[in-house]
């Protein structure tokens, strides 16, 4: 029999499109020794983790994968990015000579190459149902539900844009809440969330919700293999090159 590999889930406030992953090859970057397990708590900014999907009550967690390493380095290494108006703020700020021997900072654009040294990049299969936000079918879904949220948030709209640039973040947490109670296809709870980065087309990536009861790894992922982050790694350097980053050897 042929398995589906998307379907319609009927909710209280229309429909949602799933998208079903067997055996999809995804990878992460993530802390050793163990890459693939869940971001430990001790990390949470006052109980909450801040991430696009993550939970804004504090109670389960998210595992972020993409279908390339690419994807993955994108995603990891967005906040180090020179913003324009870091930078003219910092050049307001004067630093005594003596303070910036004994405190020196990372300038914007530039990353220490111990950013390596913790990190694994692991790759592995994923297996499940994932409500797709962007998906047509699911947007009109969302408007019915969240638009008049997405406007009191400043946006003029709930539109593809919102969900794919994720701010912000109460916004795109609040539908992911809704999305975590939610069956799928299968009768069983919604797997997570597939999206698309806002680094550019043909990037894909995953959100897996954890369930009570999980192990230290989700059950909807099978790990294949994993190895050390090295800094000419040819997708690190091209997604560096694409962040507009540069490696600081001081």
């Amino acid at each position: 029999m042929t398995q589906l590999d998307h379907a319609l889930v009927a909710t209280a406030q229309g429909s949602m499109w799933c998208a079903h992953r067997y055996g999809c090859e995804v990878y992460r970057v993530g802390f050793a020794p163990s890459p693939w397990e869940w971001t430990p708590w001790v990390y949470a900014t006052d109980g909450r983790f801040t991430g696009r999907w993550d939970d804004p009550d504090g109670v389960w967690r998210t595992l972020y994968v993409g279908a390339s390493r690419l994807a993955c380095y994108l995603e990891v290494l967005a906040y180090a990015r020179p913003s324009a108006q870091v930078i003219a703020d910092l050049d307001e700020i004067v630093v005594d000579d003596e303070d910036a021997a004994a405190f020196p900072t990372v300038e914007p654009g530039r990353v220490p190459r111990s950013w390596c040294e913790p990190r694994m990049t692991a790759h592995g299969a994923l297996t499940g149902w994932f409500a797709v936000p962007g998906h047509p079918e699911t947007l009109a879904t969302l408007r019915v539900g969240f638009r008049s949220a997405a406007i009191r948030h400043g946006l003029d709209d709930l539109d593809g844009a919102a969900i794919r640039d994720g701010r912000p973040r109460a916004l795109t947490q609040a539908i992911s809440k809704w999305i975590n109670t939610l069956g799928g296809p299968d009768g069983c709870p919604i797997t997570g969330v597939e999206f698309d980065s806002r680094h550019g087309d043909g990037l894909r990536l995953w959100a897996v919700y954890e369930r009570p009861g999980d192990p230290v790894v989700s059950p909807h992922v099978t790990a294949l293999d994993q190895v050390p982050v090295a800094p000419d790694d040819g997708d690190l350097v091209q997604a560096m090159r694409l962040l507009g980053l540069e490696w600081d050897d001081t």
